[in-house]
């Protein structure tokens, strides 16, 4: 009988660490960075949009750049799904207005808000304008 009670304290004290952690996951993807203080909108030129995965799965793939008080960031990223985005559509910036390398990507929502599109703040690093085509 004392072994049957180990053997159910264990699972009781597994099954709660796992719910923990799958708790605490999902409320830190559906809460993330607190991006309110991204306040000023800039546009984003997207750059080399590839199609990545198929199906509900698939996503574009691009480099984008987006200026700020006369400097050229530029970062990686990755939207989806395709069905609801494309390289035409455009994408705007949500800049940290003390220090413009800290942004979201937006398809959508306004910036300042304190989840936008479910992105996590980036840190662009300084590039060369695109060039127009």
């Amino acid at each position: 009988m004392k072994k049957l009670g180990c053997v159910l304290l264990v699972v009781l004290l597994g099954v709660g660490v796992v719910a923990g952690f799958v708790g605490v996951t999902i409320w830190s993807i559906q809460h993330g960075d607190d991006q309110s203080g991204l306040t000023r909108e800039v546009p984003a030129v997207v750059l080399h949009p590839e199609k990545v995965g198929s199906g509900s799965s698939s996503r574009w793939k691009f480099d984008y750049a987006y200026e700020a008080d006369g400097t050229w960031y530029g970062y990686s990223g990755y939207l989806a799904p395709t069905s609801r985005w494309s390289p035409s559509d455009g994408a705007k910036a949500c800049l940290d207005p003390k220090d413009p390398r800290r942004h979201v990507l937006s398809r959508v929502r306004p910036c300042g808000l304190e989840r936008t599109d479910g992105n996590s703040i980036q840190t662009a690093t300084p590039r060369p304008a695109p060039r127009q085509r």
